[in-house]
């Protein structure tokens, strides 16, 4: 798929994340899922798009990723309340790395 340097950094410019719009010289937009699938030529029905990791990559993707491995880890599924104990708390001096992980 091909992009548009220019438009991208145009609506990047625009965006106002605190109403999910764009600002445009004829007013405020939004984007919807039907523009998503205009632009993009993506299914939004069907199966979900995965990829196949073996079971025994998962706790070096997490390691790598997150920096940590989940404790009740079961293949590529991690519960919600372990990311938010972990990663509540961004301290301030925290290295690229781990801001990262938290990211």
């Amino acid at each position: 798929m091909n992009s548009d340097a220019s438009l991208i950094t145009a609506l990047v410019e625009r965006w106002r994340p605190e109403t999910s719009t764009f600002h445009l010289p004829f007013g405020e937009v939004t984007i919807t899922l039907e523009d998503v699938v205009t632009l993009s030529g993506l299914a939004i029905d069907g199966d979900a798009v995965v990829v196949d990791i073996p079971d025994e990559d998962w706790p070096t993707i997490y390691l790598r990723l997150l920096g940590w491995i989940p404790d009740d880890l079961s293949g590529g599924v991690v519960r919600i309340v372990w990311l938010r104990e972990e990663f509540s708390h961004l301290l301030e001096n925290a290295s690229q790395e781990v801001t990262e992980q938290f990211a």
